[in-house]
């Protein structure tokens, strides 16, 4: 019964040291929390955008003004993933949280700045 008992032992120990390992070298949890209203920005760019669409006069303005659209639509996601890795944060959506916590950097201002040219 003893040998079991200190081979169970030494296999809780060794699982909680390869744990603890694993959790210091591999998975270093993301210290800082940032939200941002991704929504509200493109709403209020989509909007700005079609404003210009339609106070377009002559085909080339209109052409022009749909090419800066094109431009946002492609260029958005690049501009959210920038925004994670340039704030070395976690960057979650406002509609995935209920209420902003102390601490938590709201970083819409920042994501509508980046957006607009």
């Amino acid at each position: 019964m003893k040998p079991v008992l200190v081979g169970v032992l030494a296999a809780v120990l060794i699982n909680a040291a390869a744990l603890a390992g694993y959790h210091q070298w591999l998975v270093k949890p993301i210290p800082v929390v940032g939200v941002v209203d991704a929504w509200q920005v493109y709403r209020e760019e989509q909007t700005r955008h079609l404003r210009a669409i339609s106070s377009s006069t002559d085909a080339p303005a209109r052409d022009k003004a749909l090419a800066a659209a094109d431009r946002f639509v492609a260029a958005y996601p690049a501009r959210l993933a920038e925004l994670q890795r340039d704030c070395a944060c976690l960057v979650v959506d406002r509609s995935a949280i209920a209420a902003l916590p102390a601490g938590v950097a709201d970083l819409t201002p920042l994501l509508r700045q980046r957006v607009r040219p």
